[in-house]
C-alpha cells in the first residue's frame, strides 16, 4: 500500500503591544492603527502565539510518499475544516469576539 505526505497549514493567533502616547482618543486610535500595520510587517516573533486553538486549516498538499516533492502530487489546497475565523451569519452563536 502507498504511503503519502500530506502537508497542512493553518492559522493561529499571535498577540504583541506597543506603548503609545497621545492627547486624545482620537489620536491614539490613528496613531494605534499606524502602529498596528507597521507591526504586522515585522518579520521577528511577536509576544505570544496561541498554539492551542488552531484555526481554519486546509491541506496544502498530498505527495506520494518516495517520489522528490512535487514529482507525484495527488492534490493541492484541499479544503477539510470550515470557516471559524469568518463564520457565517446564519450562525452568529458560534462567532467568538
Amino acid at each position: 500500500m502507498p504511503q503519502y505526505t500530506v502537508k497542512i497549514g493553518f492559522w493561529l493567533r499571535a498577540y504583541d503591544s506597543v506603548e503609545i502616547e497621545a492627547d486624545s482618543p482620537y489620536e491614539i486610535i490613528e496613531r494605534a492603527k499606524a502602529a498596528a500595520r507597521e507591526m504586522m510587517e515585522r518579520t521577528g516573533t511577536p509576544e505570544h502565539i496561541e498554539l492551542t486553538d488552531r484555526r481554519e486549516g486546509i491541506i496544502c498538499w498530498i505527495d506520494q510518499s518516495g517520489f522528490p516533492a512535487g514529482v507525484d502530487t495527488v492534490a493541492e489546497d484541499v479544503e477539510f475544516d470550515d470557516d471559524r475565523i469568518h463564520p457565517t451569519q446564519s450562525n452568529p452563536a458560534e462567532a467568538t469576539v
